[in-house]
């Protein structure tokens, strides 16, 4: 075989590896994706759950919580939690119409704000954060979970129907897992692990770019007890 050939043959056998290579994502290619998925959303709606647990794996506190978002300045994340045991459910809301915001809980009057604001807020938990933050940066502090870091692709995973990247790194010092839709690059998932406990974070029935009645933004508490967030 001549040296031209024997040079052919083996760029060949070469090229389908370095074409497998480029098809693998990488972890920070995947958040930087997942950041401008949500940051170029014109709106955004979930119904989702958040699962606190102790160290010894018994239940701490659950969360159900909603979320609904339109650009400009619509937001309203509606969440009520339970702890063991039963008891009446506690229920928060922060909420915008465009012009104002406002807090409330069942436990707490209403509060008028400048602006959405739920880090710092005294309100909700760690869950809150995490999507809202990434549909408009204003809402929470320096960090986001797109600046996860030590980012690794973990695989790849269907969860609850959906194919997903599962990325593992840390965020704010806590080890932290992702899983991202596949075709989309939204959150699914999320499990955090905190000094003294561990949240598992599920988001379902997730709609970006859909119409949203502007009528959930305008929240009348006075007229509520404590269930929703079902709708």
């Amino acid at each position: 075989m001549s040296i031209a050939a024997a040079s052919l043959l083996a760029a060949s056998v070469r090229a389908p590896v370095a074409h497998a290579q480029t098809d693998t994502p990488t972890a920070g290619a995947l958040l930087r994706k997942m950041a401008s998925t949500y940051a170029e959303a014109h709106s955004y709606t979930d119904n989702s759950v958040a699962n606190y647990r102790n160290p010894d794996g018994s239940e701490r506190l659950a969360v159900e919580f909603k979320t609904w978002f339109a650009r400009p300045a619509h937001f309203r994340i509606d969440a009520k939690s339970t702890r063991p045991g039963g008891g009446t459910p506690r229920r928060e809301v922060m909420w915008s119409d465009g012009s104002m915001a406002r807090s409330w809980a069942s436990d707490k009057p209403v509060s008028s704000r400048p602006k959405v604001q739920l880090a710092g807020s005294g309100m909700f938990g760690t869950y809150a954060y995490h999507v809202p933050t990434l549909l408009d940066a204003s809402f929470g502090g320096t960090k986001r979970l797109h600046d996860m870091t030590s980012a690794e692709l973990a695989g790849e995973e269907n969860f609850e129907g959906t194919d997903c990247y599962r990325i593992r790194g840390e965020f704010q010092g806590s080890p932290y897992e992702l899983w991202l839709g596949k075709a989309d690059h939204a959150v699914r998932k999320l499990i955090a692990k905190y000094r003294d406990h561990e949240m598992e974070e599920i988001h379902r029935e997730i709609n970006l770019n859909s119409a949203i009645s502007l009528e959930v933004f305008r929240f009348a508490p006075e007229l509520e007890a404590v269930p929703p967030p079902k709708k």
